[in-house]
């Protein structure tokens, strides 16, 4: 039965036509389409291989319809966006099936069938066939198996299935391993961060800057005492405001400020109170007695008008998310960068460790001023772990603190957005923070554009110009 395989292909002819061995080449090139061209085996009999759930009758069959294709050691036999419609049985040497990276999943072994049948697909989805060295295969196309008779598509069918089910437990466990890794580089990264924040943030250096910076008002810290109290009330905040000259003149200096360009002068606390509301009106004062306390440098009028709008994007966020005091997550916003007067502080007093201190995290910092300033313990701690959100499941942050330390990371996500500035880094965790502060059904950027984007620009005229003008755009 076998004895036309005992001949080799070179020279001779099946069925009236010359035999072809399909030389492919060179390394990492893709292997032409194969039709149905008669093909002897690529050797003797003692090269034609023995598979599984096929009889020698029918592997006669295949090699007298279909066409042995000799690769060489790189040629691609099919990529992830090639069309289907043909399947391969590796005869000789090995095929190295690569995911998207290029990294190898497995290497079929002789016998081996791969590709998909069906034209409208590719031959594994993602992945791609390489030969791992010089090779042989049997390709099929679909017209061919097409005419197999009933039992032996059956079989042939089987084989194909019987690898792509192989291939979905090697993508399986790629990713528990991918996974198992990941778990271990976000513990190792936490573990590493929370030593950094302790090192220097708690150092006696540290703590004689922070007595150098000027402290917030008296006027102001109590303001922000009865917004961290739950039982403060919207009207007890207005008559703090009102009862206090300084926090008054805050207020109506700040509305005033060519920072929100109103047309008209605001000159009663009671008109200020009807255009921006209770919260808006706290979110003022307290931004006005905050930049008293930061250098007067273009810098840090720079870093001042960040923190002004981010505040507002943590406030509408904080809204949307249905979070009961979107107020107090707007304050968290708008000190979430006062580390960086402590920085640069820290800097100028040490000049020689300026290299050195050029990236470090002053959120520590930051945290320790404001404690320094006896201000509420949520306030200092949400500021402490602002960043954790890039790097850190939501587990790893304090449950009395996650959903505004989740918020403040959005916040200041939406706010390169709003500026151009949206094109770093994926956040890996977003789902997850999302998820904490129940917003489903919709990714990060969804979330900005259907629900905070529009509620922003619903009160466009209270926002700082800058940022108006930012979204507007």
């Amino acid at each position: 039965m076998f004895g036309f395989l005992k001949r080799r292909a070179h020279g001779v002819t099946v069925r009236g036509e010359p035999v072809r061995q399909a030389r492919r080449g060179p390394a990492e090139t893709h292997a032409p389409a194969a039709g149905p061209v008669p093909a002897a085996a690529p050797g003797g009999m003692e090269d034609a291989p023995s598979v599984e759930g096929l009889r020698d009758t029918d592997m006669a069959t295949l090699y007298r319809l279909a066409r042995v294709d000799v690769l060489e050691p790189g040629t691609v036999l099919f990529g992830p966006g090639d069309a289907g419609g043909m399947v391969h049985m590796l005869v000789k040497g090995e095929v190295a099936l690569r995911d998207g990276t290029g990294k190898t999943l497995t290497r079929t072994p002789v016998g081996t069938w791969i590709g998909r049948l069906d034209a409208t697909e590719s031959g594994t989805p993602g992945c791609s066939a390489v030969a791992a060295g010089p090779a042989s295969v049997l390709s099929l196309d679909r017209a061919t198996y097409d005419g197999l008779d009933g039992d032996l598509k059956l079989r042939v069918l089987t084989q194909v299935q019987a690898h792509a089910h192989g291939v979905v437990h090697a993508l399986a466990a790629r990713n528990d391993d991918l996974g198992t890794r990941n778990g271990v580089l976000v513990d190792a990264l936490y573990r590493s961060r929370q030593t950094a924040d302790a090192d220097l943030s708690k150092t006696e250096t540290v703590s004689q800057i922070i007595q150098k910076v000027p402290r917030l008002p008296v006027s102001t810290a109590t303001l922000l005492g009865k917004l961290f109290d739950e039982r403060s009330t919207n009207a007890e905040v207005v008559e703090l405001v009102k009862s206090d000259p300084s926090l008054t003149a805050a207020l109506l200096k700040a509305i005033n400020s060519p920072l929100y360009g109103l047309s008209h002068k605001i000159t009663h606390i009671n008109h200020a109170v009807t255009l921006l509301g209770f919260d808006g009106v706290h979110q003022l004062v307290l931004s006005e007695s905050l930049r008293k306390s930061l250098p007067e440098t273009p810098r840090f009028q720079k870093t001042h008008q960040r923190a002004v709008e981010t505040s507002q994007l943590a406030f509408a966020a904080a809204q949307a998310t249905g979070i009961r005091h979107p107020a107090e997550v707007s304050t968290i916003a708008l000190l979430h960068e006062i580390g960086s007067v402590v920085l640069e502080l820290l800097k100028t007093a040490n000049p020689h460790l300026e290299m050195a201190l050029a990236t470090v995290d002053s959120t520590g910092m930051g945290a320790e001023l404001l404690r320094a300033w006896n201000l509420p313990e949520p306030l200092c701690r949400s500021i402490e772990l602002q960043h954790y959100p890039g790097f850190a499941l939501p587990e790893h942050v304090p449950d009395e603190v996650r959903k505004n330390v989740a918020l403040l990371y959005l916040a200041n996500r939406f706010h390169d957005r709003v500026h151009g500035q949206h094109e770093r880094m994926p956040w890996p965790f977003a789902p997850e923070y999302l998820g904490v502060l129940g917003v489903t059904g919709m990714d990060e950027s969804e979330f900005f554009q259907q629900k905070i984007r529009p509620a922003l620009l619903g009160r466009v005229k209270t926002l700082p110009k800058s940022l108006a003008q930012a979204l507007s755009a």
